[in-house]
């Protein structure tokens, strides 16, 4: 008797999210098996202010603009090198500043690997502030980076 190569089917429960047998190429884009969350910024980008208030900054406010962006990205490593951090990971954090700033630079920069590193980063930030409450005010200054790498860069 020859073997029946379909398989049964199986019952899954995946409370609502995307079940993918195999694996998935997304070209660079993202992948959203359930809930996605983007940080929305609303207002024009010249109403915008870039600065670091509540995160032991000076408080500066200027118009969104990428020479704005690169000076919040600058005060944003300045406050993380007094973060209650490992060497590795502000490092790790750093260098990711230093590849966003570089594509900031750039006369054509790659906007979703912009916006990849500075949501990464407050991703990071924002889970670890949960334990280190000494990080919720840098975690607060990466997500407003999110919002203002979002309005500037799509």
């Amino acid at each position: 008797m020859a073997s029946d190569d379909r398989q049964q089917p199986q019952q899954l429960n995946t409370g609502g999210g995307a079940f993918v047998r195999g694996n998935v190429h997304t070209g660079g884009g993202d992948f959203v098996g359930k809930d996605s969350v983007k940080s929305v910024v609303h207002g024009s980008v010249g109403h915008l202010s870039v600065g670091t208030t509540g995160a032991g900054a000076a408080g500066s406010s200027d118009d969104v603009s990428v020479a704005g962006f690169q000076k919040a990205l600058a005060d944003f490593v300045e406050q993380l090198q007094r973060a209650e951090l490992s060497p590795r990971l502000k490092r790790s954090v750093v260098e990711d500043v230093e590849t966003v700033t570089s594509q900031t630079q750039e006369d054509e920069p790659d906007t979703d690997l912009i916006i990849h590193k500075v949501d990464s980063i407050s991703q990071l930030l924002g889970r670890m502030a949960g334990t280190v409450t000494s990080l919720t005010g840098l975690a607060e200054v990466a997500h407003q980076l999110v919002g203002w790498a979002t309005q500037l860069f799509r």
